[in-house]
């Protein structure tokens, strides 16, 4: 693959994680399952929708300092990976530090399996993003290392 489509291709990668962050996160928050659940309290429903406005923010932020032109590149497409990186990555500890947290929305909710081991959806989508805002990030360094080879 050649410098110019490594480069591009980083960013069209990391530009999907970045939007599908912020979409997947409002559509599945912004229901009767979250937001509009009457078993929540009022200020829990209040962070959840400040959460989702300071990704959304994030998110758009990051999108700009990804397709910029910039005299610190390098420094642009860190922080835009950063966004999906930081909040997808909690998902996988969470439920460790904070006692009666769940990664169920609806509590005996069944989940699917895979050789007789559950599956959360939620988790599987942040795995996924996160290994794809990882390939991004690579991608766009090995450009930068050809880039200085030349």
């Amino acid at each position: 693959m050649n410098p110019v489509s490594k480069a591009k291709l980083s960013r069209i990668l990391l530009s999907v994680v970045i939007v599908n962050t912020a979409v997947v996160s409002v559509a599945v928050d912004w229901n009767a399952t979250h937001i509009f659940n009457p078993t929540w309290v009022p200020h829990a429903r209040f962070h959840d929708v400040v959460m989702l406005w300071l990704l959304s923010s994030l998110s758009a932020i990051a999108l700009w300092l990804l397709w910029r032109r910039s005299a610190e590149p390098q420094v642009s497409f860190a922080i835009a990976t950063l966004v999906p990186m930081l909040f997808w990555f909690p998902f996988f500890f969470t439920t460790l530090l904070v006692p009666g947290t769940s990664l169920i929305a609806i509590p005996n909710e069944p989940l699917p399996t895979l050789a007789g081991i559950p599956i959360y959806p939620n988790v599987a989508i942040a795995t996924v993003n996160e290994i794809l805002a990882a390939i991004g990030y690579w991608l766009y360094h090995s450009h930068q290392a050809f880039k200085r080879e030349i």
